[in-house]
Parts: C-alpha cells; sequence; structure tokens
C-alpha cells in the first residue's frame, strides 16, 4: 500500500512542476481577502478521549456446532463480547488507539497503537480465528500426541481448527527517512480429516498442532521524485507433533505437515520524470526443508532447498493529455536444488507398477504486458493492451507453454446518470511438444493434456453498468462471460464456460427510511473425456454443472421514539448446486451435491443518552447441505469413513449490547 501511495504522491509533485503551475492558488493575490472564516472549527484535533466502548453478552441455541461459522465463532451456549474504537490524543502531538471487533469470541479481533505521525509509532494486534466443519465425526481411532489409540468402537469427535494470531509492529522515520520492523505469530490446533497407511482404506480425525512466525525489517528513503526500499522478510512454520503419527506399532502410519523456513530480501525504487514514472522490485530469496519426511521407510531423509527470484519493472507516461503509455516486465524464477536420500523402502505407483522416483520441479515465467489508454472525447475513453506470458517447466508432459492474450475496454460516462464500461478479451495457449508417455509421467494415457498446461483459447467479456435515475436511488449491474476451449485434447477437459451476473440496488426513500437489494448468479459448466483402464481413446464423458446464487434484501429506519431508536434488518440466500452425468454408451447421472443457506438478522438500536446506548440482534440461520459420496462408518466393505458429513439445522442467536460514547 505505501508503495503504491508513492507513487501517486510522485505523480502530482510531478504534475504541480507543470508551465501552467503560475496559475495555481498560490500565486494568487490575497492581500484584500478575509480568510478569517476559512479555519475548519470542527477539524482541529480534540485533546483527550474519544470514542466509544460495547459490551455485549447473549446466547446461541442449535444443535450442530457449523452454526458458529455465521455467529462469528459462537458456538451452542452463552456468548460475550467487547467492541471498542478509543482515541487519545495529547497536546504534545502522541497518540494512542484501541480497537477491538467480537472480542472473546471465537473469531475476534484487538488492534492497539501509540505513538507520534511522522516520528514514531508502534502496534499490538490479536486475532482469533474458528473454523468449525463436524461436531459428530465417528471413528473408533483417537489421537494421543502423535499417537493414534485404537478404542475398539466409534466415538464422536470435533473436526475443528482454531487460529491464534499475535504480533507487534512500529516504525521509526523522519520527513525524508523511515525504519520498521514486525512480527507475526500464529499458532493452529485442532483436527482434520485424514486417511492412515497400513489399513484397508480407514478415515481418521488427524491432530493438527503448529506454529508460523513471520518476521519483517527495512528502511525507506524518499526524495523530491524518487523513493527507494530494501526489507528482509523471514518465516518459519512448526510442527509441533512428529514427523509422522503412530498406528499399531507402525511409526509411518501418517505422515505429517514437516516443518520449513523461508527468507526474501526485497529492494525496490520508482522514480518520475516529468509525466513519466518508473519502478522496479529485486526479490531474492530461499526456501528450506531439513525435516525426514517420515520416521521409517519410504524416504528416509530430505534436504529440500528451492531458491526464489521475483523481478518487475514498469513505466508509464502521459504523452499527452488523452495518451498514456504502459509497460511491464515481470519474471519469476524456482530453482530446486534439493538433495533426496533414499530409504530402505522403496514406494511403487498402484497404477502403473513403476517405482516413484523423487522428481525436483523447476519453473521460470516471464510476462511481457502493454497498455494504452486513450480520452476520446470528454466522458469516453478506450482502454487496450497485450501480454504475453512463457512457462518453462522440467520433469513435466510440457516443457514450455507461450499464451498471448489481447484486450480492449470502452467506459462511457458522458450521458447523464449513467456509466457504461464494456471489456472483451481474447488468448491463445500453445507450447512445445507433449510428450505424455516419458518416464515422468508413464501411468498416464498418452492422450491425456493436463488443463494447465494444453492448448487452450479463451474469450471473454464483461459490461459494467451504474444508473442513478434519482439523487437517491443508484443501481449496478455486472455481466461476465468466459469459454476455454481445449480442441486439441482428447482425453482431459475438453471445455469450460463460466458465466453470470451480480445486481445492486440502493435507495434512500426518505431521510429515515433506507432500502438496498441485492442479487447474482453464476454458472460454470465443464466437458471432460476419460478412457477405461487409462489406455486408448475416449470411452467415456463427464458434464458438469456448478450453479450459484445469493440475494438479499434490507433496510434501515430512524426517527422513532423521538429520533431514538433505529431499526433494521437483513435477509440473505445462498444456494450451490452441483450436477453431474458420465456418460458411457448410457447416461448415470451423480446423486445430490448442494448447500443451502437462509439468514436473517433484525436488530433494534435505541439512544438512551447522548452518550449510552442499546442495541438488540436476533440472528436465524437455516443451513443443509449433501454430498453423495458420503457413506456410513461401514456401509462399504473395506472402507471405514467418519460417517455422514452432511448438514441439516437451524440455528438461533440473540445479543444484547450496551455502549458508551466517550
Amino acid at each position: 500500500m505505501n508503495f503504491r501511495l508513492n507513487l501517486i504522491t510522485l505523480a502530482l509533485a510531478s504534475f504541480s512542476g507543470a508551465a501552467m503551475a503560475n496559475y495555481g492558488l498560490a500565486n494568487a493575490n490575497m492581500d484584500k481577502v478575509d480568510t478569517s472564516k476559512w479555519e475548519c472549527k470542527r477539524c482541529e484535533p480534540v485533546n483527550g478521549y474519544q470514542g466509544s466502548v460495547a459490551v455485549g453478552g447473549g446466547v446461541v441455541t442449535t444443535d450442530d456446532a457449523h452454526a458458529a461459522n455465521a455467529f462469528g465463532g459462537n458456538e451452542d451456549g452463552g456468548v460475550g463480547q467487547l467492541d471498542a474504537d478509543v482515541r487519545y490524543n495529547a497536546e504534545s502531538g502522541y497518540n494512542a488507539r484501541f480497537q477491538s471487533d467480537r472480542l472473546g469470541t471465537g473469531n475476534g479481533s484487538a488492534n492497539a497503537s501509540v505513538g507520534k505521525a511522522g516520528l514514531v509509532n508502534a502496534e499490538f494486534n490479536y486475532r482469533t480465528l474458528t473454523t468449525w466443519n463436524q461436531d459428530d465425526a465417528m471413528s473408533r481411532y483417537v489421537a494421543n500426541g502423535s499417537t493414534l489409540v485404537d478404542v475398539e468402537s466409534p466415538v464422536r469427535q470435533d473436526l475443528k481448527q482454531e487460529r491464534e494470531r499475535y504480533g507487534f509492529a512500529f516504525d521509526v522515520g523522519g520527513e525524508l527517512w523511515n525504519t520498521y520492523a514486525s512480527f507475526q505469530r500464529e499458532d493452529k490446533t485442532g483436527t482434520k480429516s485424514s486417511s492412515v497407511a497400513g489399513l484397508s482404506a480407514t478415515n481418521i480425525v488427524a491432530p493438527v498442532d503448529s506454529t508460523t512466525d513471520r518476521w519483517e525489517a527495512g528502511a525507506k528513503l524518499t526524495g523530491q521524485n524518487w523513493h527507494t526500499g530494501v526489507a528482509y522478510i523471514y518465516s518459519q512454520y512448526e510442527n509441533n507433533l512428529d514427523t509422522s503419527l503412530t498406528l499399531d506399532n507402525n511409526a509411518a502410519a501418517l505422515a505429517t505437515d514437516p516443518s520449513n523456513e523461508a527468507y526474501q530480501v526485497v529492494v525496490n525504487g520508482a522514480y518520475s520524470l516529468n509525466r513519466t514514472h518508473f519502478a522496479g522490485r529485486v526479490v531474492t530469496g530461499k526456501m528450506t526443508q531439513n525435516d525426514d519426511t517420515l520416521k521409517v521407510g519410504g524416504i528416509a531423509g530430505f534436504d529440500g532447498e528451492v531458491q526464489t527470484l521475483d523481478a518487475n519493472f514498469r513505466v508509464a507516461s502521459s504523452v499527452t493529455n488523452k495518451l498514456r503509455l504502459t509497460a511491464s516486465v515481470d519474471h519469476s524464477d524456482r530453482d530446486n536444488r534439493s538433495t533426496v536420500l533414499q530409504g530402505t523402502a522403496i514406494t511403487v505407483d498402484g497404477l502403473s507398477g513403476d517405482v516413484d522416483e523423487v522428481k525436483l520441479y523447476d519453473t521460470t515465467r516471464t510476462s511481457y504486458k502493454v497498455g494504452a489508454s486513450y480520452r476520446i472525447a470528454s466522458g469516453y475513453r478506450l482502454d487496450g493492451g497485450y501480454e504475453r506470458k512463457d512457462v518453462e517447466r522440467t520433469e513435466q508432459d510440457r516443457e514450455e507453454t507461450n499464451e498471448d492474450a489481447v484486450w480492449a475496454r470502452l467506459r462511457v460516462t458522458a450521458l447523464q446518470n449513467w456509466d457504461f464500461g464494456l471489456k472483451a478479451g481474447y488468448s491463445n495457449r500453445d507450447g512445445s511438444v507433449y510428450d505424455a508417455s516419458r518416464a515422468t509421467s508413464s501411468e498416464d494415457n498418452a492422450l491425456l493434456r493436463r488443463y494447465y498446461l494444453a492448448d487452450r483459447e479463451r474469450t471473454e467479456a464483461e459490461l459494467r453498468i451504474t444508473h442513478t435515475p434519482l439523487a437517491s436511488l443508484s443501481i449496478d449491474f455486472t455481466g461476465r462471460y468466459a469459454k476455454d476451449d481445449y480442441s486439441e485434447s482428447e482425453i482431459g477437459l475438453t471445455e469450460s464456460k463460466d458465466y453470470g451476473y451480480d445486481l445492486g440496488v440502493n435507495w434512500a426513500a426518505t431521510e429515515q427510511l433506507n432500502l438496498h437489494a441485492f442479487g447474482g448468479q453464476q454458472w460454470i459448466e465443464s466437458a471432460q473425456a476419460g478412457a477405461y483402464g487409462g489406455t486408448g481413446s475416449a470411452s467415456w464423458f463427464a458434464d458438469i454443472e456448478d450453479s450459484f446464487v445469493h440475494a438479499g434484501v434490507g433496510f434501515s429506519y430512524g426517527g422513532l421514539l423521538a429520533d431514538k431508536l433505529v431499526i433494521g434488518g437483513d435477509y440473505l440466500y445462498a444456494d450451490s448446486v452441483s450436477d453431474t452425468v458420465i456418460t458411457s454408451g448410457v447416461s448415470n447421472p451423480y446423486d445430490d451435491y448442494f448447500a443451502t443457506s437462509h439468514s436473517i438478522n433484525f436488530y433494534g438500536d435505541y439512544a438512551l443518552s447522548e452518550r449510552m446506548g442499546l442495541r438488540l440482534d436476533y440472528l436465524y440461520e437455516r443451513y443443509q447441505d449433501t454430498d453423495y459420496a458420503e457413506v456410513g462408518i461401514d456401509s462399504v466393505s473395506g472402507l471405514t469413513s467418519l460417517g455422514y458429513q452432511g448438514h441439516n439445522y437451524n440455528a438461533h442467536m440473540v445479543m444484547l449490547s450496551f455502549k458508551y460514547a466517550l
């Protein structure tokens, strides 16, 4: 963000130096002008305390903990939270601020800062994030640290992850220079669904316990028409569990995520020369992983190292008052220098029968962009551009891919109360010879084309319209369409479409009543072809149609009870459905796979006095989903699942808050 703001500042600085500056306000003769009334009395900083503090308490009733995802991490039972925004300004220029949002809940945050603008600032932050998937997963295997214990009969377990983030940041600087440093730690605990080796298709509830640290320090230097900066970033992921989970004396039942670390050195800068602006950045770094992948068997030791290099350069120039040109180059290189030490055991691919080998993937990406923006007339602007992207890969089916893309956009704002924007684009991807039968992918059908490597033609279009027929009424519409054609792929993804629209309306009907409504739909359609046995030409075809819809309405009304009461409400509907049909002589549709949600929030905000107020909220959610792939614990011979994971519940939440303004 600071980088972008600095560019804007440089742009304004260069503009102010133009020849027309003699007509600026600074050169006006103001000797006889009375400016005493120009002072903004309300804009003066107020010393002392400002802001508000709100304390709330309530209750949640539900028979499914999944509802906590919609209620801010609040589970069934009593809940409490603190919301605050308190500022303190001292006469010396120092200031402090404390903010909190839902602090005390499963998804709460707090932020405290102190300092003096342009001199020194310090900030401390805290946040919790809770995600519920299931509260009744059934499994006979229970984790005790890094050991899975067989309790012989299925027991109910939670699928839930909690993240706790906290850290600090500070900066010290003056008018031309600035230094800064920051630290953030995230502790993640909980459980996730997984599968273990050594048993016949057995799913388990696996433990999660990790810590991620991130450090950053840097300095910036700013001149009249330039700025530069340097930064060092270091991150470390530490898995607090053993390298693998143990089950029935098998120390390699399940590999856990290995600990790893990474660092980056960043150098960037920008320079403005009259109406032309230059900016660039170079980032070099290294990612390392020294943990064993498994304790025994498979790969006994692994020294992972990937060296990274990212660089970009951008230039923008206002050639005339109507024409602006841009160009950029972006380069990214991933050089895998890992060393693999083989163990005593080997791993055999179950499909091909070949011995698996650890492959070291290198990737290099370079993209070039040029663009132009031309103001045809007042209220009419035409933009366009061309992009070239070259990618080189090692140890993959296709070593090189090249993609060319062109786009154009017309913006019309000349018509009263209307704003139109129409954009269209076309891109084409091809590359080197596709080799799907070499040793690196011998288990694949030679006709298979992976979608991210295959030849592809893409066409896309987008229409945006904003209409304000009244000063109090605004209407926004966005429609989009994109089609990908994989005409050279006989096996794999052959075609996909993505299209939809969004519509929003906001109406300030009266001074007291505001109404809003929104909605939209999206459709994603794809076609695939495959071959039974993994060889030969296409013998089955799949058509997948995913559809999404969302809609909502809301209102707020003030002026009740002598302007002391404001009431409001919102309703939100969301639905997603996926339909899959497999055709191989006859059509075989898959069963239901959908999710539907209805959400309601009604509130009333009553002012007890100028400083105190009460707010009552009622929230409701009706949620249902199902997945045809889920089966009972012992429904299929040789398969142990976690049971049905679908949801079907009603949830309610009532919250009463007291607010005090300082």
